[in-house]
């Protein structure tokens, strides 16, 4: 499997998960709710939303999805993913012109050969 159709699996997994926290309503730390009541595993995408402060702690064993740092998180992967094809086909743009201007330089010298 490649690297981006591993990073396209755990992006869904991380919006199932924000999906389960939605649905159960544990949206503050007053409906915190354990992983068991939300039938959820803590594996990777647990731990990586975690780490980014988007699934919190509530009471001891408890936890709960904060919405305003998913929405941010979103917004900076969006952000992110838009400079980066912004980049690729700045890229792609240089290459043409690149190999264009090459076939052009040619093809004058050539024409001047004669």
């Amino acid at each position: 499997m490649g690297a981006s159709a591993a990073v396209a699996i755990l992006f869904k997994r991380e919006k199932e998960l924000v999906a389960h926290f939605r649905s159960h309503g544990a949206t503050d730390s007053a409906h915190a709710m354990t992983p068991l009541a939300l039938g959820v595993e803590q594996r990777l995408a647990w731990e990586i939303l975690q780490r980014n402060a988007i699934i919190r702690d509530g009471a001891p064993g408890t936890f709960y999805l904060d919405e305003l740092s998913w929405e941010a998180s979103r917004r900076r992967r969006r952000r992110v993913a838009l400079i980066m094809l912004v980049i690729v086909l700045a890229a792609a743009l240089i290459a043409f012109m690149g190999t264009t201007t090459a076939a052009i330089y040619k093809a004058g010298q050539a024409a001047g050969a004669h």
